[in-house]
């Protein structure tokens, strides 16, 4: 890794935010001044206010494309295809590679989680509860850079304390994969025991107790799946479950009655569903996005940017709980949308769809095709949408919903892969994914499946239940071994015609392609940094 030779102080942080009396997010304190290293260290307040800077670490997908354009569900339109064409085409040597930076701006957070971990560790000024609620929540965010450089790049160094200027020329040795996802769970361990159940309402946000457990699970979930755990260990499978279970088991989370208000208002901390987010209040200048802009469909004044595919629709069942191409699904041709999983209709907008003031209309000629920049598949993203936000009204505030990079649903659905895969489909397996389809409207899956069959029912689920948060297809399809098979191929539209009659006809239609290689399970470690250090060799296999 190559790092520079002067030593990053905390006068970089957003260190002294103000302390507001009208009990404002943590994370919309404005800066007052920035102030010395020193000074900061003998202040616990200015101490405690430094680590808000770590939650900025977290991803937010609030992008012009959100990260499941990359898979099978999204399609972007027009000339924002171009990207990501490096995803697309499995060429992650490109310098338009849109994570070529990873590497660097994570190695650059990870100095500034050590200066700090080390300093508060042996700090004079902090009692031992206020030392470890810090030290959890900067131990939370060291063990969430380090699980997205592992899950990105196999091996690479593990850094556990800031260099001195003497020691900056170091030329650190990678890790193994294994060594490195044990040093996450074992931080997440730490910063469990450290850190609270709950804050006060000026806090809220924080890292809890219970969120250190549940991103656990997501990590040994990735550690016990296929492309990890090539020998098929059960015992892996079993921490997963636990870990997940023992969140389900402190009631902190649970579902909430509107699956499509989960993911616009804002969270509360009486039992949340939302476990991780980033947060924006959509002030310009703080923290806005313009993601109603830029997804909205054209006809509305947005951009629609990230389309649905044909393929993602299709998955979504009956609301009978048959999929669309099983005998008395009572899937209709002509009628595609037509009595589907509640959650098509709340994830996905579709010809027809009500949206705001007006049908949609994605048939050729229709308001929401235009000639310019049309929707490539004849459909447009729905979920994280704020239909009461106008875009238009104000270019002076953004969209400010938050983006949830982890909730309750997806805890169940850990639990639920991982207890099936260690013992098979048990009572508690049913009970997961059964609590979700019942909140969706959806009815129980059905009963005397074995481990396969219940297998393809919850990676079903994920896909339907997940669509298009945070980085989760993307991280499953590859777990799972299958990203050759399923980004390996076209991804399908649909062209949608209206008759004079009135009558709407649909025909299939290639909306884009993927390529995937086994070498695409892991990035290339970035050239510039092997040659800068020769003991990240050997590069990842086919690069």
């Amino acid at each position: 890794m190559k790092i520079k030779r002067h030593i990053l102080s905390l006068s970089t942080l957003a260190l002294a935010l103000a302390l507001s009396s009208c009990q404002k997010d943590f994370l919309d304190r404005k800066p007052l001044n920035l102030l010395s290293e020193e000074v900061v260290w003998k202040d616990p307040e200015l101490i405690k206010l430094s680590v808000n800077e770590f939650y900025t670490f977290l991803k937010t997908g609030f992008d012009t494309y959100i990260p499941a354009a990359k898979t099978d569900d999204i399609q972007l339109v027009g000339n924002e295809e171009k990207k990501i064409t490096s995803f697309l085409t499995g060429d992650f040597l490109s310098t338009s590679f849109p994570e070529r930076n990873l590497w660097k701006d994570s190695y650059a957070q990870i100095r500034k989680l050590n200066v700090f971990i080390n300093r508060a560790a042996v700090s004079t000024v902090l009692n031992d509860t206020e030392r470890n609620v810090l030290l959890g929540q900067a131990r939370f965010m060291r063990a969430y850079v380090y699980f997205n450089l592992f899950a990105s790049f196999k091996d690479a160094p593990l850094l556990l304390k800031h260099q001195s200027i003497e020691e900056a020329e170091d030329k650190p040795a990678k890790v193994s994969h294994e060594e490195g996802l044990q040093f996450v769970i074992q931080e997440l361990d730490l910063a469990a025991k450290e850190l609270p159940s709950t804050y006060g309402k000026e806090d809220w946000g924080r890292i809890t107790k219970e969120a250190a457990i549940a991103f656990k699970s997501r990590v040994l979930l990735w550690g016990a799946s296929p492309l990890v755990n090539t020998g098929d260990v059960a015992a892996k499978w079993k921490l997963a479950a636990d870990a997940a279970q023992i969140v389900m088991e402190s009631k902190a989370f649970e579902l909430k009655k509107d699956y499509a208000a989960v993911f616009v208002n804002k969270n509360i901390m009486d039992k949340p569903e939302v476990i991780l987010e980033f947060r924006y209040n959509g002030i310009k200048g703080e923290k806005m996005h313009a993601y109603d802009q830029n997804n909205t469909p054209a006809g509305y004044g947005g951009k629609g940017i990230n389309c649905p595919t044909q393929d993602i629709v299709d998955s979504y069942e009956m609301v009978n709980g048959l999929r669309i191409e099983e005998a008395g699904s009572g899937y209709d041709p002509s009628n595609p949308y037509k009595n589907r999983d509640p959650r098509f209709a709340k994830s996905i907008l579709f010809n027809g769809a009500d949206f705001k003031d007006r049908a949609v209309e994605t048939f050729t000629g229709g308001k929401d095709l235009l000639r310019t920049n049309p929707t490539p598949t004849g459909y447009y993203i729905r979920k994280f949408m704020d239909e009461k936000f106008d875009f238009n009204k104000d270019k002076n505030v953004g969209s400010s919903t938050n983006w949830v990079i982890m909730r309750y649903g997806e805890v169940l659905l850990n639990f639920a892969e991982a207890a099936n895969e260690a013992d098979g489909p048990s009572i508690a397996v049913y009970d997961a994914v059964n609590a979700i389809r019942k909140r969706a409207g959806m009815p129980a899956i059905p009963t005397g499946l074995n481990k396969e069959q219940m297998r393809d029912r919850i990676r079903h689920e994920r896909r339907i239940e997940l669509a298009f948060e945070d980085d989760i297809r993307y991280q499953d399809i590859k777990r799972w071994k299958q990203a050759t098979d399923i980004l390996n191929k076209s991804v399908r539209g649909v062209t949608i015609t209206k008759g004079t009659n009135g009558t709407i006809s649909y025909k299939e239609k290639n909306a884009g392609s993927r390529a995937f290689e086994e070498r695409n399970y892991w990035f290339p470690i970035p050239l510039v940094e092997v040659g800068i250090n020769p003991n990240l060799k050997p590069q990842n296999p086919g690069w």
